[in-house]
């Protein structure tokens, strides 16, 4: 794929990594987590509560939190050179360094479910979601050869 990245987009674009239905699903889900948290933690007998399962509890709370953001704030970009997103540490792969890829994609539910570029490049394989139309069609014209 080396050969086709030189000419390969135009102009770089980027766009939000999740859709918005699930942004809003994840919201609702961290909202009812917060109520059904409230109503537990009545129920706690925080004396007899041990370290260990304070840090596995804090722990378990700090990475969902994480892992929220995260979704809401998430972004995926691609240019002549490589393709990034944005996230707990941020995903980057060179065009140049792309072995296969297959790009995911459900048409009239892309609303739901996001789209996705799944790349190999080295032993890795990379994930890359895009809720942006701009975005998925350079993935597919990546895909395509174009």
């Amino acid at each position: 794929m080396s050969d086709k990245s030189d000419s390969f987009i135009d102009n770089p674009v980027e766009g939000p990594a999740f859709p918005l239905l699930v942004k809003v699903m994840a919201t609702a889900l961290m909202l009812a987590m917060v109520y059904w948290g409230a109503g537990a933690e009545q129920q706690i007998i925080w004396r007899e509560f041990s370290s260990g399962a304070a840090v596995l509890f804090g722990g378990a709370l700090l990475i969902t939190v994480v892992a929220y953001v995260w979704i809401l704030k998430s972004r995926t970009s691609i240019d002549a050179q490589a393709i990034e997103q944005t996230w707990i540490w941020k995903r980057r792969v060179l065009l140049a360094d792309i072995t296969q890829a297959k790009f995911i994609y459900v048409p009239y539910l892309s609303w739901l479910i996001a789209p996705r570029l799944i790349v190999r490049a080295g032993p890795g394989v990379s994930v890359f979601y895009s809720a942006s139309p701009q975005v998925q069609r350079v993935f597919a014209r990546l895909m395509s050869g174009k």
